[in-house]
């Protein structure tokens, strides 16, 4: 046998023991919480999943025992069962000067004993990552500035149950390509998987960029922007702990399908307080907290589109002349001998200018009560007695002025500006409206019990208007946006149009930074040339690069009618599903199949388990072998094996938005793809 195999294979045994011996440790410590809370968790814990009832029992459990810092504890213990399965996949021999040291990445770190393993996200580990094969002269970031190595060696292990499988020396003459294209060959899709293996050097500059700016990710159609997405926050909280929390961050989507796709991911990164939202659900959740007093109907959409770029932009400079004017107000009122001695306040554009007025009031406040303390320790008929009174009368004064002028702000200003742009506060407010009239209310009140969030990244980007992005800058912190989505999979009119538009729009952010990835991972290659062809006539942007795995061709169906798409995705359907080892995604192009669609698999899948009826607000428990069955607008940022797009007919795309439309669908696939339409002249 390889003696260097046997030698790894002693050192996988090393590491495993270290972690039995930390792992036992860490237990015994969680004894303290109770035996029989314990087995709750596992219970609650199910197949590797982490649902709503196991966190908030989690929850609880962490604010009865604050002193063991539960929640990182049992992240821990996660990471832990998961090293004792998989230790770690990758190993760096870093050389300086006459020291060599030999470096172990895993998915997690062990640092508590030795042998010890580096985590992934560590500054160190970028090397494996960015360097292909050993070559002298690498570099990678420090605290303390960029070290410079010679990289000796560059190993992948595959590591399965503990035991290890095989490995093998990343040099000069090794495809990487290959090594992904095996990887992607053993998934199921159906659910989003973690890349720490297989991370590549254009993804890596994106999880590695710095979070304090905006970060706009353009990436083709199965580039992995999701999966690179979640990688950086996990990056984020690793590098950044004093900085951004999981727990004060916000991943934003565009529907339920995409927050309970996108939440799945978490947990296998160790990751379990991370918030998930829709805009809808911050805007409610922004109408509840600041208690604004407006009637909505917020199932009613509205018209977004009406509202674009340039409106945003007429807004702005009303809110600037509203922030003139009071700031002209209250230099007007200082400039008043009574009031003059308490002036010297500096009025800010970055807060509203209600928080203006709060920031003066506060001090005022502050001034009244050492005012009122100082009295009480005077003779009453001293000078100084005298004027502590005439102050507390002008202070009394000034604040009455002061809270007349914010209440002005609140009961008219608001009103005023919301009228201007076409919305009458008294009546109910379709969602846009909604929107449009809390960003005017919090730009002129600015928010004073919703939290706000320390980073934010948002999936499908490009399906998010104006409108929704300025409501999102307005509870995320200093612009700190990580945006990922792709203009050629736009679906949604009231969407942006370019990704420049976002610097005109979150008006927070001092930086920013572009990526494009190009590449796609997902689909054979026959798949991407398909889709390719669809989109050819009508653009040459962001088109995908096949990574060139092999598959079988496509296959268009076309028949004479409705009845017959059903009959024949029926047909294989049926075939499909009698070993159902992978996910299918059955993707009702023609709207008016869903339903029954819906009602035949229903009779055909007998385990409801394995049967995954999509709706745009409904999250569901994701599964990597099942049938998932879905309109075309709710695909979007899925994947799956097989793919079934029934009521599409190529041949009769006449615009780019149908272009899009079925670019988007048809690029699911992943290795299977099965298109049923209905023959031009046999349609009515």
């Amino acid at each position: 046998m390889d003696k260097v195999f046997i030698e790894e294979k002693e050192y996988v045994e090393k590491v495993k023991n270290s972690v039995k011996q930390t792992l036992a440790e860490l237990e015994e410590t969680l004894k303290s919480v109770g035996i029989s809370n314990l087995n709750r968790l596992k219970e609650l814990k199910q197949e590797g999943e982490f649902g709503p009832d196991f966190l908030m029992f989690l929850e609880q459990l962490h604010e009865k025992n604050a002193s063991l810092n539960l929640k990182d504890k049992f992240t821990r213990l996660e990471e832990l069962k998961y090293l004792l399965s998989q230790p770690y996949f990758a190993r760096i021999d870093l050389k300086h000067k006459k020291l060599t040291e030999n470096i172990y990445i895993g998915k997690f770190g062990l640092a508590e004993s030795s042998p010890s393993v580096t985590d992934w996200r560590a500054k160190i580990a970028s090397v494996y990552y960015r360097y292909r094969y050993p070559q002298k002269d690498v570099y990678y970031d420090t605290p303390g500035g960029v070290e410079k190595r010679d990289l000796l060696l560059k190993r992948t292990y595959e590591i399965s149950d503990g035991e290890l499988i095989k490995y093998y020396n990343n040099d000069i003459q090794m495809d990487e390509n290959e090594v992904i294209i095996d990887k992607i060959g053993k998934k199921t899709g159906g659910v989003l998987e973690d890349i720490v293996e297989t991370i590549q050097q254009s993804q890596m500059d994106i999880i590695e960029s710095d979070p304090r700016q905006i970060c706009i990710v353009q990436g083709c159609v199965g580039s992995g922007k999701s999966t690179v997405a979640i990688h950086k926050l996990a990056h984020i909280f690793f590098n950044y702990p004093k900085l951004i929390h999981s727990e004060k961050s916000i991943v934003v989507a565009k529907n339920q399908i995409l927050v309970g796709y996108l939440s799945t991911l978490f947990p296998r990164l160790g990751i379990f307080d991370i918030n998930y939202k829709t805009v809808r659900e911050i805007l409610v959740n922004l109408i509840f907290r600041e208690q604004i007093q407006i009637k909505t109907e917020l199932d009613t959409p509205g018209d977004l589109m009406n509202f674009r770029l340039k409106d945003l932009k007429k807004l702005h400079i009303s809110l600037e002349k509203i922030h003139g004017s009071y700031e002209r107000k209250l230099s007007d009122l200082f400039k008043v001998t009574e009031f003059e001695p308490f002036g010297g306040y500096k009025y800010s554009t970055n807060m509203s200018p209600s928080e203006n007025i709060n920031e003066i009031l506060t001090e005022l406040e502050e001034e009244l009560t050492n005012q009122k303390d100082e009295l009480k320790e005077l003779p009453n008929d001293s000078i100084k007695a005298y004027l502590c009174r005439e102050n507390i009368k002008s202070l009394r004064k000034l604040v009455n002025k002061l809270a007349d002028m914010k209440n002005d702000i609140k009961i008219n200003e608001v009103s005023e500006m919301a009228k201007a742009f076409g919305i009458d506060p008294k009546q109910h407010l379709t969602y846009a409206q909604s929107i449009l009239y809390v960003y005017i209310y919090l730009s002129l009140m600015g928010i004073q019990k919703h939290p706000t969030y320390e980073y934010c990244v948002v999936d499908e980007g490009q399906d998010f208007s104006p409108l929704e992005y300025a409501i999102m800058s307005k509870v995320v912190l200093r612009g700190r946006f990580g945006i990922f989505g792709d203009l050629n999979q736009s679906l949604d009119p009231s969407g942006i149009a370019r990704w420049e538009d976002l610097f005109d729009i979150i008006k927070e952010a001092k930086t920013s930074v572009r990526f494009e990835l190009s590449t796609n991972y997902r689909s054979t290659r026959p798949i991407i040339e398909f889709a390719r062809n669809i989109l050819a006539p009508y653009t040459k942007d962001f088109m995908p690069e096949s990574i060139n795995r092999k598959g079988e061709q496509p296959a268009a169906k076309m028949v004479s009618s409705a009845d017959d798409v059903v009959s024949g995705f029926l047909s294989d359907i049926k075939e499909d599903v009698k070993i159902l080892n992978k996910s299918i995604g059955v993707i009702c192009y023609e709207k008016s199949l869903f339903d029954r669609i819906t009602t035949e698999m229903k009779k055909i899948i007998k385990n409801k388990e394995n049967l995954v009826i999509l709706d745009s607000g409904t999250r569901v428990n994701y599964i990597p072998k099942g049938v998932y069955v879905m309109d075309a607008e709710n695909s979007k940022g899925l994947e799956f094996s097989k793919v079934y797009v029934l009521g599409l007919n190529p041949g009769e795309i006449k615009t780019f938005e149908e272009a899009r439309r079925a670019f988007v669908v048809t690029t699911r696939a992943m290795n299977e793809l099965v298109i049923y339409g209905v023959r031009e002249h046999e349609k009515t």
